[in-house]
């Protein structure tokens, strides 16, 4: 443990918590701060979730939802795509290379919100949900 500088894990608060995580556990038993390197992946997710939830409500699991709208997105594939109000917004030029696939199509939907149509490949692409194991 003398040799140990770096901790490496989620951003979760079973892991990062100030009191009682994991890394500050460890800081504890080896007597000295150590360099977090968090994961961040699930940051992008976040602000999406509370404005969800504060429209819709709480969900009722990880794949099911409480309320009306996303009761409805349980089948949304099947749903029609359809024209709607542009938002106006300003969204950084960025090197797409840059960004992961999820990123991506964040910003192919952030960019199709500010068009008022969503363009038939983003409409047709598949997403693909994934679950990374907390531990």
């Amino acid at each position: 443990m003398r040799k140990l500088e770096v901790v490496v894990c989620d951003g979760t608060i079973i892991d990062t918590g100030r009191k009682n995580g994991v890394i500050y556990r460890i800081e504890k038993h080896v007597g000295r701060p150590l360099q977090w390197s968090i994961c961040l992946q699930h940051y992008n997710e976040l602000p999406f979730r509370h404005i969800f939830q504060h429209i819709d409500g709480q969900t009722a699991g990880p794949k099911s939802f409480s309320g009306a709208i996303g009761q409805q997105l349980t089948c949304y594939e099947k749903l029609p795509v359809v024209d709607y109000e542009p938002i106006d917004c300003s969204i950084l030029d960025i090197d797409r290379n840059l960004l992961s696939k999820d990123q991506q199509y964040l910003l192919d939907i952030s960019n199709a919100i500010t068009w008022g149509h969503c363009p038939e490949n983003l409409g047709n692409r598949t997403l693909v949900l994934c679950s990374i194991p907390d531990g």
